[in-house]
């Protein structure tokens, strides 16, 4: 979140963000703040989230695109959070600023269940996962939003949105960093865009943004980044967070092969995708690095972060900047 966000948000927007849903304000709880102000949220004895984000990370009619999108996939049986109309009627509201921008609400069903536990961290919770990452690319196919305005963006203008925040936020001397994304994003544009491979994806599949129930079902929510991509960068994405941030040991590189094999023999039961495509994950896996390195340097202090954004940037620039694999498995092997 950029910071001047933080500056211009106060206790009257979230009141009156609740206000829309008729909320009361007292049981609302705060549960992050990294890209929107997420609360959990309490209406007719049920739980639900409510997420308040400003219109420069997302206009009202991207979020008005996501929760269409979401709510289709809820009716094609998909697990996932239904987005809930307001008070008017609308799946997204407005709130005016002090400075003349804009904050969005939505409301969201919560999701049932919790985190995955280390004990179900196994193959089968990884083909599951492959079984309903490749139903959501499925469904994706079908879907059309309600005006052509409410279309998500595609990854062209994420690789451009992603380029001006380092540029905004990483010093002089990371200017190497730059012309790193920059050869990444040349090397993946030149990548076969067609109806069976190329569509709305989620592209922030891991254990942060699922729940799994007490009958092993999976519930997937966090749709803020959805966009219209290669259906392999979903995949490349569900690798990236499950592995290690040094995946260098015999051990963990078996891990990365384990997970990525059975997320893939679950993938192929829901949606079909030439295997030739895995070939293009290690490029993938290297955008989001470079990503996450800039949009830290964006959102944190560097001198303080948290335990794992400190163990991602430990030697990052130097891994990123030497081309070092952030997996180096045999993917065709899959």
């Amino acid at each position: 979140m950029e910071k001047f966000i933080r500056y211009i948000y106060n206790s009257e927007i979230t009141t009156s963000a609740l206000a829309h849903y008729e909320i009361d304000p007292e049981n609302t709880t705060l549960l992050d703040s990294f890209e929107s102000f997420i609360y959990n949220v309490h209406k007719e004895g049920r739980e639900f989230i409510l997420r308040i984000g400003h219109n420069s990370h997302r206009t009202a009619d991207l979020v008005q695109g996501e929760s269409e999108f979401i709510n289709h996939l809820a009716k094609g049986s998909l697990s996932v959070p239904k987005v809930i109309p307001s008070l008017f009627g609308n799946l997204v509201e407005t709130i005016p600023a002090e400075d003349g921008s804009q904050f969005l609400t939505t409301l969201f069903t919560k999701a049932k269940g919790k985190p995955p536990s280390r004990d179900t961290w196994a193959a089968p919770l990884f083909e599951l996962m492959g079984c309903f990452m490749g139903k959501l690319h499925h469904l994706s196919k079908s879907f059309q939003p309600s005006q052509p305005r409410f279309s998500r963006y595609d990854i062209e203008r994420d690789f451009a949105e992603m380029y001006a925040i380092g540029k905004r936020n990483l010093p002089k001397e990371d200017e190497p960093i730059l012309q790193a994304y920059l050869d990444t994003i040349q090397v993946i544009r030149q990548l076969p865009k067609g109806r069976e491979n190329y569509g709305l994806c989620h592209v922030d599949f891991h254990s942060g943004n699922f729940f799994v129930s007490e009958d092993g079902d999976i519930t997937l929510f966090d749709f803020d980044d959805c966009q219209y991509a290669w259906f392999i960068y979903d995949i490349a994405m569900a690798l990236f967070y499950a592995i290690p941030h040094n995946c260098r040991t015999p051990k963990d590189l078996r891990m990365a092969e384990t997970f990525l094999s059975h997320f893939w023999k679950g993938y192929l039961r829901e949606n079909i995708l030439e295997p030739n495509w895995l070939e293009a994950i290690p490029h993938f896996l290297r955008l989001r690095e470079i990503d996450l390195y800039m949009v830290i340097h964006r959102s944190m202090d560097l001198e303080n972060l948290d335990s794992w954004s400190a163990s991602y940037m430990d030697h990052r620039r130097e891994k990123i900047l030497s081309q070092v694999p952030y997996c180096e498995i045999n993917y065709m092997n899959i």
